[in-house]
């Protein structure tokens, strides 16, 4: 307390629990490396300023699955395919183009939960290269979809390139277990 006209009470500053003599709020950063391990942490954990575009990404593969859903909508109303019917078999044209729609939608939802967590987890080591295969899968998804949609399955193949982003966030995440694991030299 101070007698200097105004009282002002000091309050001792909170540190982290993670620093042995060091200033408050530092916590170890997760880079991947055996130095920064997150298994050694036990609180909330700072993360490189750079994983916030693994976060932009995420949401842009959001954007991603709701666009294919209202694409399966439009076609739903286009071609009179009743809820809660998923794949139209009685009307042989049409029936074919809505299911291709239909097709191109679930096959990314199929895929959706491993990408985001090969996203998140691999974009903990290498935010930058991860949120980049991330823009390869979602634009890859586009192409792939689009050509679907044409009503020949076989078009869907333009975008098959897709796979090579998620490949790489495989790898990315097996490169992160690793080094947490002190496996890597």
């Amino acid at each position: 307390m101070s007698l200097s006209g105004a009282l002002s009470l000091r309050l001792p500053q909170p540190r982290s629990p993670f620093a042995k003599n060091s200033p408050r709020n530092t916590r170890p950063k997760i880079r991947g490396s055996r130095k920064h391990s997150i298994c050694k942490c036990s609180g909330l954990i700072d993360l490189e300023p750079t994983y916030g575009v693994v976060a932009w990404t995420a949401a842009s593969s959001y954007v991603l699955v709701q666009w294919q859903a209202v694409q399966v909508a439009i076609a739903r109303r286009k071609y009179n395919v009743q809820y809660p019917t998923m794949y139209e078999i009685e009307k042989e044209d049409e029936a074919s183009v809505f299911n291709c729609y239909q097709r191109a939608h679930q096959n990314t939802l199929e895929a959706y939960p491993s990408f985001l967590a090969l996203l998140m987890l691999g974009g903990l080591a290498y935010p930058l290269v991860s949120s980049a295969a991330g823009g390869v899968w979602i634009a890859g998804r586009v192409v792939y979809s689009l050509g679907y949609y044409s009503g020949d399955p076989s078009q869907r193949m333009k975008g098959i390139w897709h796979n090579f982003g998620l490949l790489t966030l495989w790898v990315n995440t097996i490169l992160f277990g690793a080094e947490q694991l002190d496996l890597l030299p």
